[in-house]
């Protein structure tokens, strides 16, 4: 790596810690491009060089997040669901506890952290689902659980991760599949 590379990769840290920073301080609508340059220490054009304006850098963040959700979940889900995956996933997470929270505080445009979270939470239940048929609506299946999990991971954030509520978790989703699964698909 040069040290070009190397400058790219500090320059665009040093922006995503302050602009956390600067929506915890002031809240999102708040923030100016002149704010979050001065807390960095950079100069307009370093900014400008990485992100449009302070709707792209929110986007690029909530990218990026919603991506390391994915990641985790993709390597969670291979296996049965049970309650050391669910642990070790509030666990990776907390790893991101003040950037994540604070994002989850940002709604904006239609672009919004836990939005991206629950569409990424719907696609792999979706996965798991689809051997299966319902007495109730799939849909409904999918946001509730999506629901579920979205208030797991952020009271793991909030209040460190607890192996109770994972393991209610699970027996939550088991209950739902055991008494509303009426048959394999076809």
């Amino acid at each position: 790596m040069n040290s070009n590379d190397l400058r790219a990769i500090k320059s665009k840290r040093d922006i995503e810690v302050v602009f956390i920073q600067l929506i915890n301080q002031n809240g999102f609508s708040k923030i100016t491009i002149k704010d979050i340059c001065t807390s960095a220490l950079i100069g307009r054009s370093t900014f400008y060089r990485y992100y449009e304006d302070k709707y792209d850098l929110l986007k690029k963040l909530i990218t990026k997040y919603t991506q390391i959700l994915d990641d985790l979940l993709t390597k969670r889900m291979n296996k049965s669901v049970n309650d050391d995956l669910l642990i070790n996933l509030y666990q990776d997470l907390s790893q991101h506890k003040s950037s994540i929270l604070c994002l989850l505080t940002v709604s904006v445009d239609n672009i919004a952290l836990e939005t991206s979270f629950k569409n990424v939470l719907i696609v792999h239940i979706s996965d798991y689902l689809s051997a299966l048929d319902f007495a109730l609506p799939e849909p409904y299946i999918k946001q509730l659980y999506a629901n579920n999990v979205m208030t797991a991971i952020v009271w793991s954030l909030q209040h460190g991760v607890n192996p109770q509520i994972a393991n209610m978790m699970n027996e939550m989703f088991h209950y739902l599949i055991k008494k509303y699964a009426v048959k394999a698909a076809r």
